[in-house]
């Protein structure tokens, strides 16, 4: 997919409005917030929502104006589910696991539970959750974003109306190898001149965490080094070893692997980015495009004076 999942506690927060059954899924009339297509959106719906999201706004997310933003919100994820539920489509089971899993493997064997029951939350009420936003995500990557192109000419276009953005200061690749003492760096930086490979050197040497990589450090722009360590880098000449640099993580042998110049990056290096960034503004429009049309097919009621039943404390 194209668009990346939500949190896990987002994911969760708007989906724990439950599917009602007939106009009102059986709440009283002072419990019914909204209706979509006759599934009731409750009070307790919208206070399990501002639960899980309390942590972080839950004061804000009361006042009134941005309690409807939430109700509207929960609107729209109710009218995807109901759109995809209608295509006969259908989750595939193992996506659920797996990201389950990957979610229980941030928080540790225990600590997933844990933070589900001081939330107050059903484990299998999450999972089911999780399950409605893999579904309303295969839903918009089908109706939405895998419909979406985009042109050589857009993309030129906005190369050339964005030129600037692209524009870099002058770059050095370079790499190097930490040693704990000024000695050891000397000694290291002799063996260098006598013709032992820098990256075997590092690789051997070094204390720093990039040595796997034979020293490697990747281009670094004008200003975005320390100042000691530029001051060294920008006199060096492609392959030339400096003398030991002191360092807050001990002391430096650096070597300049590659330079470039100040400029413009050329299309062809930025295409990708382009074609990233023009997609993700196109699917925003579209998708909000393709929800006002949903919107407009429903039938959608409000009832905005049981807002005054969600408890503020």
């Amino acid at each position: 997919m194209r668009r990346l999942l939500p949190a896990c506690a987002a994911a969760l927060a708007l989906g724990l409005a439950g599917c009602g059954e007939g106009p009102t899924g059986g709440a009283s009339p002072q419990d019914v917030i909204a209706e979509v297509n006759g599934e009731a959106i409750t009070v307790g719906d919208l206070q399990a929502v501002l639960r899980v999201d309390g942590k972080r706004s839950l004061s804000i997310k009361r006042s009134g104006e941005a309690l409807r933003n939430v109700v509207e919100q929960m609107v729209e994820r109710r009218l995807l589910l109901q759109r995809f539920r209608e295509s006969g489509e259908h989750v595939d089971e193992r996506q659920v696991r797996l990201y389950v899993e990957a979610v229980a493997r941030q928080y540790g064997p225990s600590g997933f539970e844990r933070s589900l029951q001081e939330d107050g939350i059903d484990r299998e009420m999450w999972i089911q959750n999780v399950r409605e936003t893999l579904e309303v995500e295969q839903l918009l990557e089908r109706e939405v974003y895998a419909k979406l192109k985009v042109s050589e000419e857009e993309m030129r276009s906005h190369y050339t109306r964005n030129r600037e953005k692209f524009r870099v200061n002058r770059r050095w690749r370079m790499r190097q190898i930490v040693a704990k003492t000024r000695e050891d760096a000397g000694r290291i930086r002799g063996q260098l001149l006598l013709g032992t490979s820098f990256d075997q050197a590092a690789r051997k040497e070094s204390i720093g965490p990039e040595a796997g990589r034979g020293g490697d450090l990747g281009f670094f722009e004008a200003g975005e080094l320390p100042e000691s360590i530029e001051a060294v880098v920008k006199y060096l000449d492609e392959g030339e070893i400096s003398r030991a640099v002191a360092s807050p993580s001990g002391y430096l042998l650096i070597q300049v692997t590659e330079r470039r110049s100040a400029g413009v990056r050329p299309f062809e290096s930025v295409r990708a980015e382009i074609v990233a960034e023009l997609l993700a503004q196109k699917g925003r429009e579209e998708q909000a495009r393709w929800i006002a049309s949903l919107r407009e097919r429903a039938t959608i009621r409000y009832y905005w004076r049981n807002l005054d039943h969600v408890p503020t404390g």
